[in-house]
Order: C-alpha cells, then sequence, then structure tokens
C-alpha cells in the first residue's frame, strides 16, 4: 500500500526550512492534494539525531530516513517510540494530532 519509490515526498521537509508558515497538512509535492505530513522522533541517546518520516495520506508516498533533527523538536508523548516502524501506518493512526503538535512546534520557534 505505502510507496517510497519517489524522493520528491522528502520535499515536505523544505517547509521546515522555509519558514514560510503553512500549517500541516500541507500539499503533498506528488499528487498535490493537502495531505502530506511530518514526523520527527528524537532518540533518547543522542540529542542531534532522531527519525524522520514523511507521508501523504491521498497517494499513500512516504520516506523515512535517520535525520538531524531542528534544536526546537520535542517529541510527541502520546506517540509511543516501540510503536514507530519504517511505514508510516501508526503515524497514519494518529496524524491528526501530529499535525496539531507540527504546527505548535513551528510557529513557536518562528
Amino acid at each position: 500500500m505505502w510507496q517510497d519509490n519517489n524522493d520528491r515526498i522528502l520535499n515536505i521537509l523544505d517547509i521546515i526550512e522555509a519558514k514560510n508558515n503553512e500549517c500541516f497538512p500541507v500539499v503533498c509535492p506528488i499528487c498535490g492534494r493537502r495531505e502530506g505530513h511530518l514526523y520527527f522522533h528524537r532518540y533518547k541517546e543522542t540529542k542531534e539525531l532522531g527519525g524522520m518520516w514523511t507521508w501523504c495520506s491521498a497517494c499513500y508516498h512516504s520516506a523515512h530516513a535517520m535525520y538531524r533533527l531542528p534544536k526546537w523538536w520535542k517529541n510527541l508523548e502520546q506517540i509511543k517510540f516501540e510503536k514507530l516502524a519504517s511505514l508510516p501506518d501508526y503515524l497514519e493512526d494518529n496524524k491528526m494530532i501530529i499535525d496539531e503538535w507540527v504546527n505548535k512546534l513551528i510557529f513557536s520557534n518562528y
């Protein structure tokens, strides 16, 4: 169901770096629908690195990788580390609280 064969889904990360006041969910760079999501998870053993997920709820493209996280990122308590996987099924189930959390963190740091 999920496809990880199109790196354009990573363009969702540009929104974090652009600081353009765009709210999540964002427009998917692949299908053009406002169903693009992002989540980071900071590893406890390191201050800088963590997991990164970008995905689209409409076209089911996704990407997952290790990533140097923004200093302002804080893990969302409701997201349990042991439930995270490379495919974003668990994140998709929680996308509304994730989008709200990401927006809160972004706008408190601009």
